[in-house]
């Protein structure tokens, strides 16, 4: 069932159905409530992914082969050359080790840009090899709730051992060890910017030549996200317009993330490498939340005239090939918005002294319903779960506790079937009881997995 589906289950059980879009909606957020609150709270088997994670070796600079070069004009602008910049860098730590002095990669840009958290201190305006770069901890990825099972497929080894951060002080997992990694230590979690700024709306001219305009007397939603080190923030306020014949949308008042230096009493302000997500929803359509531009530190505002974006800008984690910019070839290839929280990540005992890849296998978080064609992740005879839990909810509400019980046993019902189905597969070793055996020691019934008796070998 889709969320179409569902909403109207719950309609036709509360035989009460007002066209108004903030019963709608109200209904929609319980119904999400729910779904995340079930889907967080077990392993179901139907909820687990495997991808792999890039290990990165540290990379020390060489003069005149393996060199940075930090512009005089912003000095948390930074040229790499003799290496390429890659995602896994965002949120790792940049030494200018003249001066022993640490600064966080805020972003790869590209291949060959990246921006830091504070105005380098070293050599600038040339190159320079007096630098480092160390990995200190591992982004997991965007949707994980728990990792499961780090494996490693590449040396043959299976999986890895896992421990706590209070285990790895005592065992003093010290980050300073090189070699080939064996344990995995959990780190911290990490909140992205929140933006200050609320979208403004307005209504502009169509554009020209060759755009695709908006589609006319249509609502359109709007809101955005900042990004830095590598984690995506969360949303700002959301805000909607609705156009008229012929026309776009003109988005103004995001923020100005830019740092500025002051001498002179005269600021300057410089690109910090901080952007910004701009997403958008077609609310007449029940559309899905959509990525639209991704804006840098320099931009607050932004011109909405046209259905499908084929190039939305540079990002290192979403983009394709060596430049960082994000391409959609086609409609299909549109990013949606999904909001994971916090981004965990973990740090890795021996730190790899080699470039490697780990193979993960994780419980992630499903993205929320927010179209009209989106259905649970979950098997079908089972998203009655969500009708009964937001009936409960709803009757609670007016008080109607007897009504509320009675959603409230139907909806435990489906819990226990879809826990014993999917939860767990049973992996013991079984023994069947035999016949022969004396009778105070004969049981009938399932296979069992206990076994004692007097006959340890029958």
């Amino acid at each position: 069932m889709n969320l179409a589906e569902l909403r109207q289950r719950v309609f036709d059980q509360m035989d009460f159905n007002p066209d108004l879009q903030q019963y709608r909606d109200s209904v929609v957020r319980r119904l999400n409530d729910h779904y995340l609150r079930i889907s967080d709270s077990a392993h179901w088997l139907f909820l687990q992914k495997e991808t792999k994670i890039a290990l990165k070796k540290e990379i020390e600079g060489v003069a005149a082969t393996t060199t940075i070069t930090v512009s005089s004009t912003n000095t948390r602008f930074v040229q790499v050359s003799g290496f390429t910049a890659t995602k896994e860098m965002e949120g790792q730590t940049l030494i200018d080790t003249t001066n022993n002095k640490e600064h966080t990669i805020i972003r790869v840009y590209n291949a060959l840009i990246i921006f830091i958290k504070d105005n380098w201190t070293g050599t600038t305006g040339s190159a320079t090899g007096a630098f480092k770069i160390r990995f200190d901890r591992q982004k997991l990825p965007a949707d994980c709730v728990e990792v499961m099972g780090y494996i490693d497929r590449e040396a043959d080894r299976g999986r890895l051992y896992q421990v706590s951060k209070k285990a790895a002080e005592y065992a003093y997992l010290d980050r300073d060890n090189t070699g080939d990694p064996l344990v995995i230590v959990d780190d911290d979690s990490f909140f992205g910017l929140a933006p200050i700024n609320k979208p403004s709306l307005a209504l502009g001219s169509t554009g020209v030549g060759g755009t695709i305009d908006l589609l006319d007397n249509t609502e359109y939603e709007y809101f955005y996200t900042l990004k830095a080190e590598g984690r995506e923030g969360p949303p700002s306020e959301k805000v909607s317009i609705k156009t008229g014949t012929g026309s776009k949308i003109v988005i103004s008042n995001l923020d100005d993330t830019r740092h500025y230096t002051e001498s002179s009493k005269t600021i300057t302000f410089q690109d910090s490498g901080i952007s910004k997500f701009l997403y958008r929803r077609d609310k007449t359509n029940n559309g899905p939340t959509e990525l639209i531009q991704i804006l840098e530190a320099t931009t607050t505002s932004h011109d909405d005239d046209q259905l499908f974006y084929g190039g939305l800008g540079q990002d290192a984690e979403l983009g394709l090939g060596t430049t960082g910019s994000v391409v959609l070839t086609s409609p299909a290839d549109k990013i949606l918005y999904n909001q994971s929280g916090p981004r965990q990540h973990v740090r890795f005992w021996y730190t790899p002294s080699l470039d490697k890849n780990i193979d993960i296998r994780y419980h992630y978080r499903p993205p929320r319903l927010v179209s009209d064609h989106d259905a649970p992740i979950w098997p079908v005879q089972y998203h009655h779960i969500l009708v009964y839990a937001v009936l409960e909810d709803m009757f609670l509400q007016m008080q109607a506790t007897d009504q509320a019980s009675v959603f409230r046993l139907r909806g435990e019902e489906l819990m226990v079937q879809m826990r014993k189905r999917y939860l767990t597969r049973d992996e013991d070793r079984k023994r069947f009881q035999r016949f022969d055996r004396p009778r105070r020691f004969r049981v009938y019934g399932p296979a069992s997995s206990v076994f004692g008796g007097a006959d340890p070998n029958a």
